[in-house]
């Protein structure tokens, strides 16, 4: 009985090599990963949108010590302009300063939060995982975005799994789920 692709967990062996055209020997041809990965992707969870600077600047608007300070500002200028003092520009200065200060804050905020971001992708990019795979017949060292369906991949000590996989061969496996 073969068992449906969308429970793979019940598969044998024999029916994975099958369905991906692979062998737990050999692994795939270049050829092979390189049509499976043309078709599939890379091996990485989808990234959500970069927020944009102005999204980053708008956010920062909407904490609540903010929004307090806003409306601190409105009010300070709705009583200074319905006060005896109305036709006083200086009488605004207080409710105005709050304002400036506040939107000169955010854009520091947003453009220091934007950066950060910037310098983290960087520093993701520098870090990129390797593992080694079987391509060809030999053990080859590759980042784990290249890794596709039907690789045989080879765990040793230490490397964290790159994808859903089914364990062939194993010898003392200990497993950490800390991430």
């Amino acid at each position: 009985m073969v068992a449906d692709l969308h429970e793979p967990e019940l598969m044998s062996t024999e029916d994975l090599e099958r369905h991906f055209d692979t062998k737990a020997e050999t692994g795939l041809t270049t050829k092979q990963a390189e049509a499976n990965l043309a078709r599939d992707g890379p091996n990485e969870l989808e990234k959500p949108p970069k927020p944009t600077l102005l999204m980053l600047f708008i956010l920062q608007l909407t904490g609540f010590v903010i929004v307090l300070l806003l409306v601190a500002a409105a009010a300070s200028i709705t009583v200074n302009g319905t006060g005896p003092n109305k036709e006083d520009v200086l009488s605004y200065t207080t409710g105005m300063a709050i304002f400036v200060i506040v939107v000169i804050n955010a854009g520091i905020a947003a453009w220091t939060e934007h950066k950060a971001g910037d310098a983290l992708e960087a520093l993701s990019k520098m870090t990129q995982a390797t593992i080694f795979v079987l391509r060809d017949g030999k053990e080859v060292k590759m980042e784990v975005p290249l890794v596709v369906r039907g690789d045989i991949v080879i765990l040793g000590t230490g490397d964290v799994v790159p994808a859903d996989m089914r364990l062939v061969e194993a010898d003392d496996v200990k497993v950490s789920e800390m991430a």
